[in-house]
């Protein structure tokens, strides 16, 4: 233990021991006798006792930057908000967090008021738009904590020297610290975000929306997946998704989702979505650790829900993909109708018939063609 860590009374290191926060026969006893001692300058016997309980002794000195609400159980939150508990449990579900028993504490007493903003929305929009609203909050937020913690964990654990609890500890506080910081982003973002494609939203509200959807998927990603690494195939995947969601950005389209080994992007313009299909399978083609990836682009309706787009177009989309050659993108006959012949040269494929599909599709391959001298320049 440190010199410097003040000595536990006796009395005190009973009370903790009686709560299993110390075992004095534990190979790393000291250790913990160094954490208790930082935490006890810090905070009283029975707030640690409370705190570790709700998460890990080392996560307590954390609790003291975002200082998490009282939690209350479903019954209390329901009377507060004068809902039913079922209306409780059913967003509590939604959000994705279970009610196991609702007369225990389990809760944020914050839930009051994310009750009364659900039951808001369930007036002005119907319980069943709001509870598929409430399902992709949860889920987005989910990847956001599950993204943070996997980059704390790889930055704690790039060291090659072992941590005590006690730095445990204080990489908690800090990673806390930060993380505080971000619902502030979170919020600034959705302020951005309801400004922009203001023509997409009237589109969604007159119910019928045209888009561009591309699938861009990695050639043999199953075989590839068992030559590599679990460490490696999941940083090459990180790499995919984070440099296609830049390339989709530069380009005015946004990455909807990543599917195991395929990213869906949409786009307003079909010209534009076939760059940038084409500029994800370029960066597959060019990493080292990534197979070469291949690609098809549509045009045409589709439905928005949840964040989401479906429909008959996003179905043939994905299925047009395994037609394409590796590092290659295939276009309906709809996409080649827009794409200029002095940027694109068009090779018609004829038409396919794809899995899950009525009819025959006209596909056709899209290749930039080079850049002209006086595009170039001269030296």
């Amino acid at each position: 233990m440190d010199e410097l860590s003040p000595p536990i009374a006796p009395e005190t290191l009973a009370v903790l021991e009686e709560a299993g926060l110390f075992a004095p026969d534990s190979p790393t006893a000291d250790e913990r006798l160094e954490l208790l001692s930082h935490l006890l300058g810090r905070f009283e016997v029975d707030e640690i006792i409370a705190w570790a309980a709700r998460s890990h002794v080392m996560g307590v000195a954390a609790r003291s930057v975002d200082q998490p609400p009282p939690l209350i159980s479903a019954e209390e939150a329901a009377a507060r908000a004068g809902v039913t508990v079922d209306t409780v449990v059913e967003m509590r579900h939604a959000f994705g967090f279970p009610v196991i028993d609702p007369t225990e504490p389990s809760m944020p007493e914050t839930v009051v008021e994310d009750l009364a903003t659900y039951q808001l929305g369930a007036a002005l929009f119907g319980k069943d738009d709001t509870l598929s609203f409430v399902r992709v909050l949860g889920w987005s937020t989910a990847r956001v904590m599950e993204a943070a913690r996997a980059m704390f964990g790889g930055s704690t654990n790039s060291g090659s020297e072992r941590r005590t609890e006690l730095q445990w500890s204080q990489a908690n506080e800090t990673a806390i610290a930060a993380w505080v910081q971000v619902s502030g982003v979170v919020r600034n973002l959705l302020a951005e975000q309801a400004l922009r494609d203001v023509g997409f939203v009237h589109s969604l509200m007159a119910g019928e929306l045209r888009s561009a959807v591309a699938f861009v998927d990695l050639v043999g990603s199953t075989s590839w997946a068992e030559d590599v690494d679990a460490a490696q195939h999941s940083a090459a995947l990180r790499r995919f998704e984070m440099q296609a969601a830049a390339v989709a950005a530069e380009h005015g389209a946004r990455l909807v989702k990543l599917i195991g080994d395929e990213a869906m992007v949409v786009a307003e313009d079909p010209s534009r979505l076939t760059k940038v299909a084409l500029a994800i399978c370029d960066l597959a083609e060019h990493d080292a650790d990534l197979p070469s990836a291949r690609g098809a682009v549509g045009f045409g309706v589709v439905t928005a829900r949840d964040g989401d787009y479906f429909g008959p177009l996003v179905n043939t989309v994905a299925r047009a993909g395994k037609v394409a050659n590796p590092g290659g993108v295939v276009v309906t006959a709809e996409v080649e109708r827009t794409l200029d012949p002095a940027v694109w040269e068009v090779v018609p494929l004829g038409p396919h018939v794809l899995s899950g599909v009525a009819a025959p599709v006209h596909l056709s391959r899209a290749v930039p063609r080079p850049p002209t001298s006086a595009e170039r320049g001269t030296d």
